[in-house]
């Protein structure tokens, strides 16, 4: 009797849940290393390794291609240009295509606590408005600077975007570096270095050094997907509660929420990876491993102080949570309307990533979000030759949740 050995049925069941009719290999290739080395289930093995030059190569391709990549690629060449006149349709065409990348990508992980009221039917009727279309044209400011250099945005915009990203730290002692740098006219001096862009860094990433990246960026996923899963009405305890306080007290959580929807859609892959090469994030994944095992040392789950005995009292538990929660589902195409107070089901629309594949890959777009901003919020000022977007009021209007 012929049998199958054991490895060829593992990359068979890779195959059998990654490859799809038309897609491109190369993407499956992403997504099967994306989870190589996880624990099967059911069974004691191990998702296996594909091939390392298939990895580098579709990795590469993946992340040449993206559209972030592209518009980063715009802002460097306008940059680059030796000729007014091109270094002004540079930076018209950088603009242009950013705003449009920005507001057709994702809207980001949703804020688990409020995400958590909306599930339990306890919605606010009116949050500030505008909070996703701040973050989009932080995103093209950060672009705008690391593609062209600080200069390009100057001192305050680029403080007031990355404090738009990460409200949670102290931006206060940097505004008043930047402010400091600007006055000595020593501010935005010297070009982004190519070498650290993220097609760069993958580039020169060998197989340890990329599976050490990977190893990060799954660690932050999965702390970031107990955060997620706390929104979803996930019983709490008092090590999640402790371990989830910790991960707020960063000031950086809002990265490991963002980590999980990149690992799971194939053209996030590569962000991630590249994002986990950089020192910053390597230093952000060994805190957070620390603070998991210090509030991990028993099961976050079923440990002290948990109303669940064992792990099939814990899932039933959450279960009936979700299966009770007064949210009532909408056919307004998945619209999001707040439902108003307590008692009362809210519409949740989840969370999609964008489809940020290559052009060349065929029949791929991605996914519309939010309107593209107002040609109001795209004029540019002339000042000391760099080009600067104008920022409205950012909290001038209410909207209705989410």
């Amino acid at each position: 009797m012929s049998v199958l050995q054991e490895a060829v049925v593992d990359v068979a069941s890779v195959l059998a849940r990654h490859a799809r009719q038309g897609r491109d290999l190369r993407w499956t290739v992403i997504a099967w290393y994306a989870e190589a080395g996880r624990p099967l289930v059911p069974g004691p093995g191990v998702v296996p390794e594909p091939a390392w030059p298939a990895v580098r190569e579709a990795l590469l391709w993946a992340m040449a291609n993206s559209r972030v990549y592209r518009v980063l690629e715009q802002a460097r060449t306008a940059a680059g240009a030796t000729v007014e006149a091109e270094r002004d349709a540079g930076r018209d065409a950088f603009y242009t295509e950013a705003e449009r990348a920005v507001a057709h990508g994702p809207a980001g992980p949703p804020d688990p606590a409020a995400l958590r009221r909306v599930m339990a039917g306890r919605a606010e009727t009116a949050v500030v408005r505008g909070e996703d279309a701040v973050r989009r044209r932080a995103a093209v400011h950060l672009a705008a600077a690391a593609g062209m250099g600080s200069g390009e945005v100057g001192g305050a915009l680029l403080i007031e975007s990355l404090a738009a990203l990460l409200p949670h730290l102290d931006w206060s002692q940097a505004a008043g570096a930047a402010q400091q740098a600007e006055e000595d006219g020593t501010f935005g001096i010297g070009m982004p270095n190519a070498a650290t862009g993220p097609l760069a860094l993958l580039a020169a990433a060998g197989e340890q050094e990329m599976a050490q990246a990977r190893a990060r960026a799954q660690l932050l996923a999965g702390v970031g997907g107990l955060r997620l899963m706390y929104g979803l009405l996930m019983p709490d305890t008092p090590a999640l509660a402790a371990l989830r306080t910790a991960i707020e007290d960063t000031g950086l959580a809002v990265l490991l929420d963002q980590m999980l929807p990149l690992l799971v859609d194939p053209s996030g892959v590569p962000h991630a990876l590249a994002a986990c090469l950089t020192p910053q994030f390597q230093d952000l994944a060994d805190h957070v491993h620390e603070l998991l095992a210090a509030h991990a040392q028993h099961s976050l789950f079923t440990g002290p102080g948990s109303q669940h005995p064992t792990a099939q009292a814990y899932m039933e538990t959450w279960v009936d949570a979700v299966r009770t929660a007064p949210v009532r589902r909408t056919k307004e195409h998945g619209g999001q309307r707040a439902a108003g107070g307590p008692g009362q089901g809210a519409v949740v629309r989840p969370y999609r990533p964008a489809d940020d594949r290559p052009l060349a890959s065929g029949a791929t777009a991605a996914v519309p979000v939010r309107s593209p901003p107002s040609s109001d919020t795209r004029a540019r000022v002339r000042r000391r030759g760099s080009r600067r977007l104008r920022e409205p009021a950012l909290t001038n209007s209410i909207r209705e949740f989410p």
